[in-house]
């Protein structure tokens, strides 16, 4: 028993060095550059971020309370306004990964049945 207990710590381990060794020598021409990475995130920020900012807005929070509440910068807020208006008419963000489909209404008839 003790034998395999110090066999799969040591493969732990091992698979630990070895994965944090490769990753410190990833930089290479592979990686992505910073600005397209900057970009990147920043726009999956705002996506993530602009339903609850135009909510706030409608709501009558003023810009530094938003900023306060999603850690956004002055400039991100009207970006955000200009992201929503984009959105075609009944856009509803779709649901994370993993979530359960919402069902039916048991009044409404099933797609199948018409």
């Amino acid at each position: 028993m003790k034998l395999k207990f110090g066999l799969v710590l040591a493969t732990g381990l091992a698979l630990l060095v070895a994965g944090c060794a490769s990753q410190s020598s990833s930089g290479g021409s592979g990686a992505a550059p910073p600005e397209a990475v900057a970009s990147t995130s920043r726009n999956f920020n705002l996506a993530i971020k602009c339903p609850g900012v135009h909510w706030e807005k409608t709501h009558g929070w003023t810009n530094e309370q938003i900023m306060e509440q999603e850690s956004l910068d002055e400039g991100d807020i009207p970006a955000c306004e200009q992201w929503v208006q984009a959105q075609p008419k009944g856009y509803v963000p779709p649901p994370p990964g993993g979530a359960m489909a919402a069902k039916a209404p048991s009044g409404a008839p099933s797609p199948a049945a018409q």
